[in-house]
């Protein structure tokens, strides 16, 4: 004898509007979101860090076009920008100290490689913290100040 298929027995569920999911959920650099999501401030979507490293090739494309400086090492200003980099992709834990220092050091050696650092920095797809891109701010205007 043959058994017979379980039946699936239907169930309501009731949600309040809310999404329902019959199995397990996996987010991934993401929110999963039943009903509405309230969000106060700045919320960036997207692969912030891998747009973030997309952004600095452009820096590092600069520095390796660079004439040759007796003064600049084209290493050191990698490095420092690796630091930046670095720190930044960190979003809200990064360290704004950190980043200003590297930032200042990059205006004293190379104003052409901060200036493309910031605006690295500044772009909103790049979904850096606020308090960073306030400091490549402040470091870009005072870098153009002096």
């Amino acid at each position: 004898m043959t058994e017979s298929p379980k039946k699936k027995q239907s169930e309501r569920v009731d949600t309040g509007g809310g999404a329902y999911v019959g199995g397990g959920v996996q987010v991934t650099d993401g929110d999963f979101v039943g009903r509405d999501q309230i969000v106060y401030g700045d919320k960036v979507h997207g692969l912030a860090g891998e747009e973030l490293a997309r952004l600095f090739t452009a820096v590092y494309r600069q520095i390796e076009t660079r004439p040759e400086d007796p003064d600049v090492d084209k290493e050191e200003l990698t490095e420092t920008v690796q630091k930046v980099e670095k720190e930044a992709a960190k979003g809200e834990a990064a360290n704004p100290s950190k980043v200003e220092r590297w930032l200042k050091t990059l205006a004293l050696m190379a104003p052409d490689i901060l200036e493309v650092t910031a605006a690295c920095l500044l772009n909103p797809v790049a979904g850096v913290a606020t308090v960073i891109r306030k400091v490549a701010e402040k470091a870009k205007a005072e870098a153009g100040a002096a």
